[in-house]
């Protein structure tokens, strides 16, 4: 998955100083597409859980309050450290008389600017504070095979945020960093079943689905915990939106990467991608990698590019006969090796073909939300939705064919953007079939197109040969949990390597990458609009000229109001109760005629959601005609009448027509 947020690398130990190889073999490294996760591949599941609360402040203090410093056990010192992605103050203590002041300093030494101080706590007098996550860190609890002479407890003291409520810290605490989440504050009576006052409970569906990411992750990506996504998740920008992703699809994948001031193809590959957003589960068969790919963290690679081009930086990769796959399930990543001389197929069930499988702790970082592109939750983001455009899209039968494409931007925290190209005309809307498949009304994905975000070259995908999945297919993402019960292995990645202590940094690149996708200030206006039937729209701010009179109209309005253009606004309000519309039509700059009356307007209904005069398949289309005529009186007057289709070639018989069903000739 290729990310929206920035990227961060490995580090060693504090006292070290180095920085560790990055955990993936790059030939997995092709199928990290989708925004917002190769960056946060490498940073552990202790620091990513950070993001969710366990941070902030700390100054040194006594503190005796054993039970609601999390533990039973004594305090024997804390660790103050710099959180090396926020910036911010972090703290846990260290709880049991078997800790050591050498065994704290060296735990200490592995976090950014850490000092271990004995016997002082971390203040938690913090009003943000929502608990502490206490893990048990003695011998017996990392190996099994050890008893335990000395008991030992850390806890972490975990924060309140616009994105970490109540129950996502505790989420957080038990499932990524297995330990005890113990509420203190505010969160205690959620603890005893209150109701939560967090921001982004509203947007959460029962059995914890909905939730995304924290800060910039969640841009576009669901929270590791979170049990899946929804068409209709609650109080979101996109709800029920046609042109969401599906849930349940899959689809081949033909990607090209291409380097700064060049359309030249420096990569490619090919394969095919499922999806169960609905469970927060994603599967992708690579089948074809060939060129030089230059993405973030590179290595190890047998073949590193070393040409100008590349300034030394990518890896040459010929893999055109062998699959590889990729497996995203929650929080967790699996990367599985086939033996190809088993010949497996995309898609393949058959776990006696696997060859090796590893795993890697994505933590908060769950898969992508069927609405990423049309909102601007999370972090450091921006959305711009540009419209309906005609594009040449790669039929795999007929080739680059004109379609149209409904199309989105999404700005990253990089200030570059992605391009979300959505099919605008599904073949049921097109040839008015009346027994088309659900696959026959669906708004696609089309095209993507993904920025390198200064770790490596901009990205173009396709998406072809589309179709939907069922639960019938949940068996395509069993695959490792199949291999396991078959007698399988699948260890995790950095405990192959040898990494043990791990902290994370920001982003460490020598050679930065530039894009051609960078934001420009003359091109980029905010535009959240999502075509959902339940959200509004929010109001434009007001805009006054030089004399103080208002230029919005629609910011003045008390209903939810459109700017459809620079001449007409346009408020709209459905009341439940009655089942009515109430709607205004506000023109600007707008003459009236010689005798001083205003010109005509008509309000259509349409049968279907194609904007079109009268219906492409024939008949008449209803509508409310408003006329300002002589003879009407002071004010505008509203007929009901029917539009023919023989108006649109402005036939006089036709208008005569209209008018004799109001009483005019």
């Amino acid at each position: 998955m290729k990310l929206l947020a920035s990227a961060s690398l490995l580090a060693t130990t504090a006292s070290a100083g180095k920085t560790a190889p990055h955990p993936l073999h790059p030939k997995f490294k092709s199928q990290l597409k989708c925004p917002y996760a190769e960056n946060w591949l490498t940073k552990g599941a202790e620091a990513a859980a950070t993001e969710l609360g366990i941070d902030l402040s700390s100054s040194h203090h006594q503190n005796n309050r054993r039970t609601l410093l999390g533990s039973e056990l004594p305090i024997a010192g804390s660790c103050t450290y710099s959180n090396t992605w926020t910036g911010d103050k972090s703290c846990m203590n260290f709880h049991g008389e078997s800790w050591t002041l050498d065994a704290m300093v060296e735990r200490c030494s592995t976090e950014q600017d850490g000092v271990a101080t004995q016997n002082v706590g971390c203040d938690d007098t913090s009003e943000n504070v929502s608990g502490w996550c206490v893990k048990d860190v003695s011998p017996a609890a990392t190996n099994m095979m050890m008893s335990a002479p000395e008991i030992k407890e850390e806890a972490s003291l975990m924060m309140l945020s616009a994105m970490a409520s109540c129950d996502n810290n505790k989420m957080a605490c038990e499932a990524f960093i297995q330990g005890k989440f113990v509420a203190t504050g505010s969160c205690v009576s959620e603890a005893d079943g209150s109701s939560s006052s967090a921001s982004d409970e509203a947007m959460t569906m029962d059995g914890n689905k909905c939730i995304i990411a924290p800060g910039a992750i969640g841009a576009a990506h669901q929270a590791g915990f979170s049990k899946g996504y929804s068409s209709n998740c609650p109080n979101t920008p996109a709800q029920e939106s046609p042109y969401m992703w599906p849930l349940k699809w899959a689809a081949n994948f033909q990607t090209k990467n291409m380097g700064f001031g060049s359309d030249e193809v420096k990569f490619e590959s090919r394969g095919r991608t499922f999806y169960a957003l609905d469970k927060n589960w994603k599967r992708s068969d690579t089948t074809y990698q060939l060129g030089i790919l230059r993405t973030i963290g590179q290595g190890p690679c047998e073949n590193i590019a070393g040409d100008s081009d590349t300034n030394g930086f990518g890896c040459v990769l010929n893999n055109t006969d062998s699959m590889s796959t990729m497996i995203h399930k929650g929080g967790q990543m699996y990367f599985v090796d086939w033996k190809q001389a088993l010949a497996p197929v995309v898609g393949e069930r058959d776990v006696s073909k696997i060859d090796s499988c590893s795993v890697i702790n994505m933590a908060v970082v769950g898969n992508i939300r069927a609405d990423w592109f049309m909102d601007k939750r999370g972090d450091d983001t921006d959305v711009q939705y540009l419209g309906d455009q005609h594009v040449f899209y790669p039929d795999p039968e007929e080739g680059a064919i004109p379609m149209l494409a409904k199309q989105w931007r999404k700005k990253d925290f990089a200030s570059q953007y992605f391009t979300m190209s959505m099919l605008g005309n599904p073949p049921s809307k097109v040839e008015k079939m009346s027994d088309a498949t659900a696959e026959d009304n669906i708004h696609w994905p089309m095209t993507l197109n993904i920025p390198g975000e200064g770790f490596g070259d901009d990205m173009m995908q396709a998406y072809t040969n589309h179709e939907l999945l069922t639960d019938e297919d949940d068996d395509l993402f069993m695959l490792v949990e199949n291999f396991i019960e078959s007698g399988g292995e699948c260890p995790d990645i950095r405990s192959m390597n040898g990494q043990d202590e791990i902290s994370v940094g920001p982003p460490v690149q020598e050679v930065h990458i530039p894009s051609n996708l960078e934001v420009e200030e003359a091109s980029w206006m905010t535009n959240e609009f999502t075509f959902s039937p339940v959200w509004q729209v929010p109001m434009k701010p007001v805009v006054t000229d030089m004399m103080g009179a208002v230029a919005s109209v629609a910011a003045a309005m008390s209903k939810p109001a459109t700017e459809v253009s620079d001449r007409l606004t346009v408020e709209s309000c459905y009341d439940e109760t009655t089942k009515t519309i109430d709607m205004s039509f506000h023109f600007h700059d707008i003459d009236p005629t010689a005798n001083g009356r205003l010109p005509w307007i008509a309000l259509g209904y349409r049968s279907s959601e194609e904007c079109a005069m009268t219906p492409p398949s024939g008949g008449v289309t209803p509508i409310v005609l408003i006329s300002h005529l002589e003879g009407e009186g002071e004010v505008p007057k509203a007929h009901s009448t029917s539009l023919l289709p023989t108006a649109k070639t402005l036939s006089s018989d036709a208008f005569a027509s209209m008018c004799k069903r109001f009483g005019r000739n």
